[in-house]
């Protein structure tokens, strides 16, 4: 029994050992860079690690400027210090004082689990999987094709992203609620952003539905989707730690938006796309808006009455 319990002890012991191991080694990730992968090399040992956006990063690593003069962001102790990689100091290496501090076990490994779901929402696209090369030749917008449930959206004054592919330009498009024409906007490309408008739900009423018409002016063909507009979407639960710690503003609102696309069969994908399209600058959000924009699914689901 003795020996059952010593060697039960020695298990537990190696398990926390290594996982105080791992938070000592690991220290953030790569936050945002504005030029393409090859501009980067990022050294690990005596090995070369890819260059991707949310990668997270190791104490010891060493991240040099390849060629041009895009800097490149890291998010290091576990996201509460921010490093911008220059001309002027590259290569930098991450040294001790970066490594995740114990003291944030917890928050790490909440930051890690967001930085994976990002990952495998976005790997179709990084990996090359999700191509718009082959453009469809009607319009589609699969924001708007869910087939399990209708698009979402978050009531309130605020513009709408929409993208869609297929169709010849020039474009009209009608923003609807009912038979009332809310917004008619005209467009040259199939990705815009309307003035700000007001979407509401009526008193009493768990939603309000509104419709999108897109319109080719070069030949007939035309889109129809719709969407509700409800009072609040699910928020993403967070760690009590941020309270009093400070992760980047941008990657809270990306992972936010990642968590929501990935919610009751995929209804939120519409308002997770209007998240991810209020930061225009951010990498992670850029793919993340993009990825969102193709779908997956092709099937039209029946009209929603607007």
């Amino acid at each position: 029994m003795i020996k059952k319990r010593y060697f039960g002890l020695i298990l537990i012991l190696s398990g926390w050992l290594l996982t105080a191991h791992a938070i000592a080694t690991e220290a953030g990730w790569i936050n945002h860079f504005d030029g393409s992968p090859e501009n980067y090399l990022i050294k690990r040992g005596d090995e070369t690690v890819p260059v991707a956006v949310f990668r997270v990063l190791q104490v010891g690593d060493e991240i040099a400027l390849k060629q041009g003069q895009y800097p490149i962001t890291l998010s290091l102790r576990g996201g509460t210090q921010t490093v911008e990689v220059t001309p002027e100091n590259s290569p930098y290496q991450v040294d001790a004082q970066s490594q995740v501090p114990e003291e944030l076990a917890e928050l790490w490994a909440w930051t890690k689990q967001r930085l994976s779901e990002w990952r495998e929402l976005t790997q179709p696209l990084i990996s090359g999987e999700s191509s718009d090369a082959e453009a469809p030749h009607d319009i589609v917008m699969p924001l708007l094709e869910n087939v399990t449930s209708p698009a979402h959206l978050v009531a309130g004054e605020r513009p709408l992203h929409l993208q869609w592919y297929g169709g010849q330009s020039s474009y009209t498009v009608h923003i609807k609620q009912r038979r009332k024409f809310l917004l008619t906007q005209n467009s040259f490309t199939t990705v815009i952003e309307t003035e700000k408008m007001a979407f509401n739900v009526r008193p009493n009423k768990p939603y309000q539905s509104y419709r999108v018409i897109v319109r080719s002016n070069a030949e007939n063909q035309m889109f129809t989707g719709g969407f509700r507009v409800v009072t609040a979407a699910p928020e993403l639960t967070k760690p009590t730690a941020l309270e009093t710690t400070k992760l980047p503003a941008d990657f809270l609102k990306t992972v936010q938006a990642t968590w929501l696309a990935t919610q009751e069969e995929g209804k939120w994908i519409f308002e997770a796309y209007q998240q991810a399209a209020e930061l225009p600058e951010y990498r992670p959000a850029i793919l993340l808006k993009e990825v969102l924009a193709r779908g997956k699914e092709k099937q039209v689901r029946r009209g929603i009455r607007g």
